[in-house]
């Protein structure tokens, strides 16, 4: 896992949809907040949720993209992201 006090490189994420919406995220003043693997994925966990404006721009520029949403459970927030290749962007769902 890489701790977001670390310097982060997006270079482990080898997607280049998902490396792009993380980049876009991150132009939008959003942050990576830790770098981690998972069973299906290394994941980017965002900081702060998906805006509405880059939704409809990654649904027009990869509408064949896979989209998830998670609900709360006793472990996790809610969230949603984008998955691929074994690499993922997860942003939290607003409260």
């Amino acid at each position: 896992m890489f701790d977001r006090d670390d310097p982060l490189s997006l270079e482990p994420i080898e997607s280049a949809s998902i490396r792009w919406i993380i980049e876009a995220a991150i132009a939008e003043g959003n942050r990576v907040s830790v770098l981690a693997p998972w069973t299906l994925a290394l994941v980017a966990h965002m900081r702060d949720p998906l805006s509405a404006t880059l939704r409809q721009t990654i649904a027009k520029r990869f509408p064949a993209l896979a989209h998830f949403a998670e609900p709360d459970t006793p472990h996790d927030r809610a969230h949603e992201g984008y998955i691929e290749g074994g690499f993922s962007a997860s942003f939290p769902v607003k409260d």
